[in-house]
């Protein structure tokens, strides 16, 4: 089937506080190859020159739409920007992020050649002088029906392999078809200010059950060692104990809410590893970093990892009163170092250290940093990632939380 040119595709921006990269964003949607776009820019209150950005180019571009509004957080402006879209179909980006000129008009032509209502692409990490793609996981192609149910459906939230969804939870790397987004995008509840991508993207395509997975890379994610993103919140637990029955409420339609389905409890261990691994710590003994087998607060630590996982749980160590974390290493050391106190894996043996844990949660990444680190002559006893025990069995670290 071939692309119909009046289908119109509604892109949404929410925007805050990102004047530095938000003429490449907008300017990135304005230079697609599809040109039947409307572009939803949503000033979500910031008060630096987006505003002014924004109004500009819907000056000189009539597919704008400027929508400034109070500041309500991220969820809040995609339900104004999607309440405000007319197109048959749904995009988001973020201010910050950018995009590949043939994005859209490959993601519709998939969309309308195998009528899907979800098309889902690759994702392009983007650093100051580096660029990785990270592709989907399953395979490249079209599922729907019963191919869905087999193939997708028991693999959306825990492929098999630790951290490693087999639909990534992005909007930003996806197509929707509007009416099918629009119930998730609009659903009133805790989980949608903290579990934002997860809890709307992949409860759609569960209830879809619709969906072509290209292994092209449009979406550039702008990789910030500020971004809010990265923060560390107080409240993280106890919103996910409140969020945690809503999880299934969301994909009640699906298999995922089977009692032998280990999916979402999968999950919501992610969750605390990567947002508040301190949850699972008992603060009144001399043990710490449950996940990773109980390191001793006096035990030597180098951390290894200085993506958005490793920030966090740097951030949670130096916390920890008692704590002897001797330096902080990261392969991408030469970018990261301007903004944080990272180190070259080089120079680890002029350190002394009882264990170097890695602050990865993605399995196929962890291996990789761990054959670096032997290459570099860290012994494997001395390298720690989470316990293969709550890696087989989630239950065992969530009991420490869900009680």
């Amino acid at each position: 089937m071939a692309i119909v040119m009046e289908d119109v595709i509604s892109i949404i921006v929410p925007i805050y506080r990102v004047e530095k990269y938000l003429e490449q964003c907008i300017q990135s949607i304005r230079n697609q190859t599809y040109i039947n776009l409307e572009i939803i820019l949503v000033d979500d209150g910031s008060d630096d020159e987006c505003p002014r950005i924004c109004e500009r180019h819907a000056a000189i571009d009539k597919r704008i739409k400027v929508i400034h509004k109070e500041n309500g957080g991220i969820d809040s402006a995609k339900k104004a920007g999607i309440m405000a879209a007319t197109g048959k179909y749904v995009g988001y980006l973020d201010g910050d992020d950018w995009i590949e000129p043939l994005m859209y008009e490959k993601l519709l032509g998939y969309a309308c050649k195998y009528d899907v209502d979800v098309v889902e692409s690759g994702i392009i990490d983007s650093w100051i002088n580096e660029e990785k793609k990270r592709v989907p996981y399953l395979a490249e192609g079209c599922f729907k029906g019963e191919d869905f149910t087999q193939n997708v459906e028991p693999k959306l939230l825990y492929a098999g392999t630790f951290y490693q969804f087999g639909v990534s939870p992005y909007l930003c790397t996806k197509l929707f078809l509007r009416e099918k987004i629009l119930q998730f995008q609009m659903i009133e509840d805790l989980t949608s200010v903290i579990h934002n991508d997860t809890m709307i993207s992949l409860p759609c395509i569960a209830k879809a059950k619709s969906i072509y997975i290209s292994h092209d890379c449009y979406y550039h994610y702008r990789v910030r060692t500020d971004s809010l993103k990265r923060k560390r919140r107080a409240d993280e637990t106890t919103n996910l104990i409140k969020c945690y029955p809503q999880f299934y409420m969301r994909f009640r339609e699906s298999s995922l809410c089977q009692e032998t389905d280990k999916q979402i409890k999968y999950y919501a261990m992610y969750w605390l590893l990567y947002r508040a691994i301190e949850a699972f710590d008992d603060h009144d003994t001399q043990d710490f970093l449950t996940p990773f087998g109980k390191v001793k607060k006096q035990d030597r630590i180098v951390l290894y990892g200085a993506g958005s996982a490793g920030i966090r749980l740097e951030n949670y160590i130096r916390s920890v009163e008692g704590n002897n974390m001797v330096c902080w290493m990261d392969r991408n050391y030469v970018d990261l170092c301007r903004t944080l106190d990272v180190k070259n894996p080089k120079d680890i043996t002029n350190y002394e250290y009882d264990y170097v844990v890695i602050s990865i949660l993605r399995e196929s990444a962890v291996q990789s940093a761990k054959r670096d680190l032997v290459a570099l002559g860290v012994p494997e006893e001395k390298i720690l990632w989470i316990a293969q025990k709550f890696i087989d069995n989630p239950d065992l670290l969530l009991e420490k939380v869900m009680h």
